[in-house]
């Protein structure tokens, strides 16, 4: 039976791209992970796309940008995932996604959507702010902001320790997306991101993550609170170039200095060991890098990359 005109395959990955709204990293990433398409391949097996995979990638996007995760809807029939993106689309938000609002009203409306326990409305400002800032100023401007506000305001009990919870468990399904759809060259440099033990707030930890993946990096996340010794096995079975811990406000910061300095002694002077969080004043023999935003942070991933 002769194929319709839009299941013909046509399109190379980077046309698909662009048309989808998606890097071809992460179109690479749902089909190797997930088998969200199936792409024809050429006799020298470059990828080809065709009308109906590229509509299918825009609600996948479409989909994650609501909120959901990729591996739960990656083998969705396509009825399905028309029927979840219109479900879940809050009317009046993606009605203009592309018109920034000021960042302090980003944080403001999403703040309301805590107060409200609001799950879509909270996935919707993410969403809007996702489109409309980069990486680093997503993180520094809004979540950094939206995460300090929660524990000041819980801390005033204007808030709950519900309402923190709620933001905290949204706001790690959201970064873990992220992160699920970034991707890096085989050939990149690579980073570990874990908290020191016993730190188990990892939200710093994941914004890291996602920053080194967007600036180019291959990211091993090993999750919250790994011991050092086994985060020194990862780094060096890996031959990673960098490592990273993330400590939260609050946190103890001669504990931190201890892990840090164990971290050095295990790995010896390289790779590079980066530190964001509370302040520490290290000594020159630890050295380490303390970013002090994501934007930094990025910078100096670009920095050390160029070497």
């Amino acid at each position: 039976m002769a194929q319709l005109p839009t299941e013909v395959p046509r399109c190379p990955i980077n046309v698909a791209a662009r048309r989808s709204g998606l890097s071809a990293h992460v179109i690479r990433a749902w089909e190797r992970r997930y088998s969200a398409i199936v792409p024809d391949r050429t006799s020298k097996s470059r990828r080809l796309y065709s009308d109906w995979e590229v509509r299918r990638l825009v609600l996948l996007r479409q989909a994650v940008e609501l909120g959901h995760r990729i591996g739960e809807i990656a083998r969705l029939p396509m009825e399905e995932l028309r029927a979840l993106v219109g479900r879940d689309t809050v009317p009046g938000v993606e009605a203009s996604p592309r018109i920034p609002l000021p960042r302090a009203r980003l944080v403001e409306v999403t703040l309301d959507a805590v107060r409200a326990l609001d799950g879509a409305g909270f996935a919707q400002s993410l969403l809007q702010a996702t489109r409309t800032l980069t990486v680093p100023d997503l993180f520094d401007d809004l979540v950094s902001v939206l995460a300090a506000e929660i524990s000041s305001q819980v801390r005033a009990k204007t808030l709950r320790v519900a309402h923190e919870r709620f933001a905290s468990a949204y706001l790690r399904s959201y970064l873990g997306d992220l992160l699920a759809s970034s991707g890096a060259a085989p050939w990149s440099s690579s980073i570990v991101v874990s908290t020191p033990p016993g730190e188990l707030q990892e939200l710093g930890a994941m914004m890291a993550a996602v920053t080194a993946s967007r600036t180019g990096w291959d990211v091993i996340y090993a999750g919250p609170a790994m011991p050092i010794a086994e985060l020194a096995f990862i780094v060096q079975q890996r031959a990673a170039n960098a490592v990273l811990l993330s400590s939260a406000a609050g946190a103890d910061s001669s504990a931190i200095e201890s892990a840090l300095t164990a971290l050095r002694s295990a790995l010896g002077p390289s790779p590079a060991i980066f530190h964001s969080g509370v302040s520490l004043a290290l000594s020159g023999a630890s050295v380490v890098s303390q970013p002090a935003s994501m934007r930094e942070f990025s910078q100096q991933l670009n920095e050390l990359r160029r070497r």
